[in-house]
């Protein structure tokens, strides 16, 4: 019981640690959106480099999307989560990594 209260606190304080992340990165990409709406001009290349930025969210919440899913799918077909194996397939290396430190989180 222990060990799953340990995981389920893990679980949540990466995702909010993750969903902070994406907040910022949103709110980064509306100052540029409206910087370069008030301008008029299209954007530097300051900018643009900023702009892909959108990408990476996007695949963000994707990947955290079907982290998800997967963790419900176990669940529902076993009773158990595998989280290690619910990272199989997010494409996001760095997320990946992040979310498989879930066993070895300790909070702050």
């Amino acid at each position: 019981m222990e060990e799953q209260r340990n995981t389920i606190s893990g679980l949540s304080a990466i995702s909010a640690r993750e969903m902070r992340q994406l907040y910022s990165k949103v709110q980064a990409l509306e100052d540029v959106v409206h910087d370069i709406f008030d301008r008029g001009t299209k954007p530097n290349r300051q900018e643009t480099q900023s702009l892909q930025d959108f990408d990476l969210v996007m695949q963000t919440l994707a990947g955290m999307a079907g982290f998800y899913e997967r963790i419900e799918a176990q669940v529902l077909d076993t009773g158990e989560a595998d989280l290690h194996a619910a990272t199989d397939t997010v494409t996001l290396q760095k997320l990946r990594e992040r979310l498989r430190e879930i066993g070895n989180f300790v909070p702050s």
